[in-house]
């Protein structure tokens, strides 16, 4: 047995080391290090029966085992400090997604009062988040979709089942807005998590689809209404321009003068109401396709009705009709001075038509706030109250003969009430049968 201090390696051999696991080999790793700075001190022994061998390994051991403890420790220490630091990280980003969720997320009392709010439920409803709590989600429900929402939220206590309803929120004074709710109980069913969705885009597009399937069937029933005017109301002016011409012809052949100058009015008259008719949809195809330009411009109206009367001078005198004017020295209205030259031709000539032979035709104009209302005064055989609705709209297209069996072509008052309407204006009639009409209509003044 060596006597004076002794190295550890001396004793324990690498070959000799045990070969545990990693952890009890860095120890020992560790203590070698140490002991090759500072060797093993002689031990003082006391009792003579144990070796001086066996107390190095002893104390070899227990180093060792202190080592492997202290390691332990650092890697827990070092595992603790991983473990808190990723649980922050990921209640930040919990947190996030929570918060800046797309969805709004409450959570709900059984009577439901919000117990908790994320941001962008809070952002949907308009408050501060602090200032939602408490307060009982019915409060931004609007009262139309109110049912809904408390069928719904019963139905989710009584059945403990996810459910989903859509309903509108009143939300400050701002539009409503269009949400989808989701709901599931939580807590032992005393706690309800509402998810809300916004889904106003949806049903604005939804309303935008109704619009444009209802505007498609209005556009196919004109374009059908149209194409049945053109067939009707052509058809009829050439067969009696075709029919007298050849009547004509037959009169002129033969040497026979009798009723020829009858004819020619007729040919005359057919020839001008087909001209009128080709006139008046011209311009109505123009104006539903674009293709009429609106161009107002500040226009003296008191001279563009004495312009039309004018014109139409020699149509009233054939049926001696009485023309007259009540208006001041000069209105000047903010118009397409086309356009509206082309709805005081059509009124006036209706007002001729349907007037008797001596009547009188009273045209005025009166000056309000903003605008300038004109009308049209007949003493003729006046418009039927079921017919009123039926004037200017195509699909309710009707024509009446006049008082000298005048044909129409159907289309001079839908016309005139698309023009109107161009303006922001609009136009309305009164009349009772076999006094009159009276035909208004209202342009801008600015």
């Amino acid at each position: 047995m060596k006597k004076g201090n002794y190295h550890l390696s001396e004793l324990l051999p690498d070959s000799k080391l045990p070969q545990v696991n990693s952890l009890r080999q860095k120890a020992e790793e560790k203590l070698l290090i140490q002991h090759a700075v500072e060797p093993i001190p002689q031990p003082k022994l006391t009792d003579k029966s144990q070796s001086e061998v066996d107390y190095i390994k002893l104390r070899y051991e227990l180093e060792v085992h202190q080592i492997e403890l202290e390691m332990q420790n650092e890697e827990l220490c070092l595992a603790k400090e991983k473990a808190e630091n990723a649980a922050k990280i990921y209640a930040d980003l919990y947190e996030e997604i929570y918060d800046f969720s797309p969805s709004g997320y409450f959570n709900l009392s059984s009577d439901g009062n919000i117990c908790a709010v994320n941001l962008s439920g809070a952002k949907m409803l308009g408050k501060e988040r602090s200032n939602l709590t408490d307060h009982n989600f019915r409060l931004f429900v609007s009262q139309k979709t109110l049912p809904v929402f408390n069928d719904f939220f019963h139905e989710i206590f009584e059945t403990k089942i996810k459910q989903v309803c859509e309903v509108s929120l009143d939300v400050n004074e701002r539009l409503p807005i269009f949400v989808q709710l989701e709901g599931i109980v939580y807590e032992g069913g005393n706690k309800c998590l509402l998810t809300v969705i916004d889904i106003t885009g949806r049903k604005q597009a939804e309303v935008a689809l109704k619009e444009n399937e209802l505007r498609l069937q209005e556009l196919n029933a004109t374009k059908d209404k149209f194409l049945s005017i053109i067939a009707h109301d052509l058809k009829s002016p050439f067969n009696s321009i075709i029919g007298f011409s050849n009547l004509l012809v037959d009169k002129i052949r033969n040497k026979n003068t009798d009723g020829i100058e009858e004819y020619a009015v007729i040919i005359q008259n057919s020839s001008q109401r087909a001209m009128d008719l080709l006139a008046n949809l011209l311009e109505w195809a123009r104006s539903q396709t674009g293709r009429i330009e609106f161009l107002p411009e500040y226009v003296d109206t008191v001279a563009l009705i004495n312009q039309v009367t004018n014109l139409l001078h020699d149509s009233a005198q054939a049926k001696s009709i009485t023309i007259t004017s009540e208006l001041p020295g000069h209105l000047i209205a903010f118009a397409d001075q086309s356009m509206i030259s082309t709805v005081l031709r059509n009124l006036i000539s209706n007002a001729i038509k349907f007037t008797h032979p001596g009547g009188k035709i009273i045209i005025s104009a009166i000056q309000k706030p903003g605008e300038i209302i004109l009308s049209v005064a007949d003493d003729g055989v006046g418009i039927k109250k079921d017919s009123l609705r039926k004037l200017f709209r195509i699909e309710n297209h009707c024509s009446t003969s006049g008082t000298q069996k005048e044909k129409g072509t159907g289309l001079g008052l839908i016309l005139c009430n698309e023009f109107v309407e161009k303006h922001g204006g609009k136009i309305w009639v009164e009349s009772e049968p076999d006094k009159g009409s009276t035909f208004y209509f209202s342009i801008p003044k600015n």
